[in-house]
């Protein structure tokens, strides 16, 4: 059986080596056959704009900018905090192709059945 995970970033500009590691391990999961779905939460949710995975540069990983065309190749699901959206001023226009806005009680359902892993 295929193990099932929620990844939950919480870092994007305010820390790249952490950023950079979230999408590193989400890579990995996905070399391993992991059912995996992204939130992007807090100071996370800036990976789920356009243009900005382009731009984090963690030390000691291969750059988001080769990382992430990998979770978009395979549709991995990736959802934004609803909340967060706002905070950030995020809109619908802004987002990577994918990636959906939603609110806690949709990721809360979804945690039902999967292991969360938090970076």
């Amino acid at each position: 059986m295929q193990k099932k995970f929620i990844l939950t970033i919480t870092h994007s500009t305010d820390d790249q080596d952490r950023a950079n590691a979230a999408i590193a391990f989400a890579a990995s999961l996905l070399s391993e056959g992991a059912d995996l779905i992204i939130f992007y939460i807090f100071e996370g949710a800036m990976l789920a704009k356009k243009g900005m995975a382009e731009t984090i540069r963690g030390r000691n990983f291969a750059p988001v900018a080769d990382l992430f065309p990998l979770l978009l190749e395979e549709k991995v699901p990736m959802y934004l905090c609803g909340a967060c959206a706002k905070t950030y001023k995020i809109t619908e226009d802004d987002l990577v192709e994918g990636v959906k806005i939603v609110h806690i009680p949709t990721i809360a359902a979804e945690m039902m059945d999967r292991e969360i892993i938090t970076l």
